[in-house]
């Protein structure tokens, strides 16, 4: 175990220990104009102008100073500064990992600012601090809505380092969801929202964001152009989280790139801010850092443990956006020992995490969605009961009116009458309809959950006793050839039958699939088949703007139709290399090409077999186009996209 590793594990587990160090000249020039002042309200202004360098503070001290805070506000009967202090005290509880308990604190604070007092500003970095806690909870929307509250608010009050941190906020919500290209379209608006270069130089997370979206996108250049800004700014005006984050993107930068051992100081320095900060959330982050750092160069065995460390921290505060980057770091260490097994099960994990959150995400859109029909039925009510009070005014009115005109008056009442029966007749019909189709959409959904489990529980049960079967009579006597050949088609059509259960399974059990989901479950057939063709190489490439959401039949579909023409070029083409490429957004496209033989002609593709009239009956059933074409230096590419969006 080496220095850094050394330093990883024997500090940065040691962050909630209460460090009395001044970080920067800022934090130590604020705690001597405390140390000096001896009126309470001079005192409390000097505590609060610390606790705004939170970024740079260990979140005990900035508890510390922010409780203190609290209290001289209260003895003075100060409440903005008392909401201040507890604003300050949510944001050093998001830094120790207790969300929760942050976002109670921070939604305390905008009641009281609403019973109370009012300040933009707060309001602002309250409403900042929220969309940190929703980020870290992987609750994205709820997130980009704070960006959007933040952005509206800075611009009625032209503040510019609010619109600067709620549009940097949105571009982080895109970040964590893996859509680095609409990240960086709001990080650019926000570095284009002022000229000042002095303001955007004390922002300069801002560089650090904008370095990590170019190096997503692979354009390694603007990334590095960007993080020496991020470092640069970070340094000249004291901002230890900024500067950590800064250095963390240039460590991965400089091992991506083929420079690892120029990461390996860098990675010191960060582990010793990070010691300062304590945050768990990017001490996290640093570990799978590390990790991908061992992975490059030549010690996966170091990288495996870290891995498995940051994992253990991750799970212990619900960190759930960093188990991705820490398994992709662990998958990477496993390949680089040459331990596939292990490897496949790691992607099979990061399957199932992605899995895990969208359905959290998609529990969540159904309780708002509740949520919104609860307070449009009140809306609805309050509606019906004007209407009756108005109904009654009516009557009332026809009451006054003299003879001569009460048939006339009444042909109306009853004319108006008829009108809203008429009305409401047909509100009940819509409404009975409309839960007609959720009740068949709820009992479609139970059947094919109810399937999915029939056929795991049954069908795959007794498949996988045939396949044990077949190999125990495959070890016991000697067979002449025709028994042989018999088990052994046996056992193969055993193991076909797993396998299609399986992946029937996989699409029955859930509600909708991703396109990446598609791509996922092929890297894993992939690495199943792989060894059984050693002279050719496979690659996916994902080129996805916006994961869209497919039906479970229609990914069953592109699965097996992907599946069939990755067969066809493994066994047939005489090719050396297989490219898959998934592109695009709700238009997307799956290439699947291969530098073999090709076809004859363009379009032309012959239907022999099972396998061509199977791939055009799955593409027609599901709505999708496919082709096949003639590459201009040879091979063949099969092309599929749907046909409508």
């Amino acid at each position: 175990m080496n220095r850094i590793q050394h330093i990883l594990l024997l500090n940065l587990f040691l962050f909630t220990v209460f460090t009395s160090t001044a970080q920067t000249k800022i934090i130590e020039r604020s705690r001597q104009a405390i140390a000096a002042a001896n009126d309470p309200a001079i005192k409390l202004q000097a505590i609060l102008l610390l606790c705004d360098q939170g970024y740079s503070l260990h979140p005990d001290t900035l508890m510390a100073y922010a409780e203190s805070a609290e209290n001289i506000a209260l003895q003075l009967n100060d409440k903005l500064s008392e909401v201040k202090a507890m604003y300050f005290k949510s944001f050093a509880l998001t830094n120790k990992g207790l969300i929760d308990s942050s976002l109670n604190l921070a939604n305390k604070c905008l009641a009281a600012l609403q019973n109370n007092v009012t300040d933009a500003i707060l309001i602002c970095n309250i409403n900042n601090q929220k969309g940190r806690c929703y980020v870290r909870k992987n609750q994205y929307k709820e997130a980009i809505e704070m960006g959007y509250e933040i952005i509206s608010l800075a611009e009625k009050n032209n503040n510019v380092l609010l619109q600067l941190r709620g549009k940097t906020l949105i571009g982080w919500a895109y970040l964590e969801m893996g859509q680095p290209a609409k990240a960086l379209g709001w990080h650019l608006k926000a570095l284009r929202t002022t000229t000042d270069t002095l303001l955007l130089e004390k922002y300069a997370i801002l560089f650090a964001n904008l370095a990590t979206n170019y190096n997503r996108l692979n354009k390694v250049d603007s990334a590095f152009y960007y993080i020496k800004k991020g470092i640069s700014y970070s340094r000249k005006h004291e901002n230890l989280f900024a500067l950590s984050n800064s250095l963390a993107i240039q460590s991965q930068l400089f091992v991506s790139s083929g420079q690892a051992k120029l990461s390996e100081p860098v990675l010191k320095e960060v582990v010793e801010i990070r010691k300062l900060i304590g945050d768990p959330f990017y001490i996290a982050s640093d570990m799978s850092q590390l990790g991908y750092y061992y992975a490059h160069y030549g010690q996966p065995e170091k990288g495996i443990a870290i891995c498995k460390e940051g994992i253990a921290i991750a799970k212990k505060y619900n960190l759930d956006t960093k188990l991705f980057f820490l398994y992709n770091s662990l998958a990477d260490n496993y390949k680089a020992l040459g331990n596939t097994t292990a490897y496949a099960e790691v992607l099979q994990n990061i399957i199932e995490l992605k899995d895990v959150v969208y359905e959290k995400n998609t529990a969540h859109a159904l309780a708002e969605i509740q949520t919104k029909y609860e307070l449009q039925k009140k809306e609805n009510t309050i509606i019906q009961q004007k209407l009756a009070i108005i109904t009654k005014n009516y009557w009332l009115n026809g009451l006054l009116l003299s003879a001569t005109f009460f048939v006339v008056f009444a042909y109306f009442i009853f004319k108006n009458y008829r009108r809203k029966q008429t009305i409401k007749m047909g509100i009940a019909v819509a409404e009975e309809k409309m839960l007609a189709k959720l009740s068949i959409k709820e009992a479609e959904e139970n059947e094919r959950r109810r399937i999915a489990t029939d056929l795991h529980d049954n069908l795959g049960v007794y498949a996988a006793s045939i396949a044990a079967n077949l190999d125990t009579i495959s070890a016991g006597e000697h067979f002449n050839p025709t028994s042989i050949n018999a088990l052994t088609e046996l056992n193969s059509n055993s193991q076909s039958i797993i396998s299609q259960l399986g992946d029937t399974i996989w699409a029955l059990k859930r509600t909708a699939l991703s396109l990446t989901a598609v791509s996922d479950r092929l890297k894993l057939v992939i690495q199943k088949i792989q060894p059984s063709y050693l002279n050719i190489s496979i690659d996916v490439e994902e080129k996805i703007e916006a994961d869209p959401q497919l039906h479970p039949a229609q990914a069953f579909h592109l699965f097996q139709v992907i599946q069939e023409a990755l067969i066809n070029a493994l066994r047939h083409s005489g090719c050396t290399h297989i490219e898959v490429l998934f592109t695009g957004g709700n238009n997307w496209k799956v290439f699947i090409e291969d530098d073999g033989n090709g076809i004859k002609n363009k379009g032309e593709v012959k239907a022999g077999g099972n396998g061509i009239p199977n791939m055009l009956n799955r593409s027609k059933e599901a709505g999708f186009s496919i082709t096949w074409l003639r590459n201009e230096k040879g091979g063949t590419t099969v092309a599929i996209s749907p046909t409508t969006n």
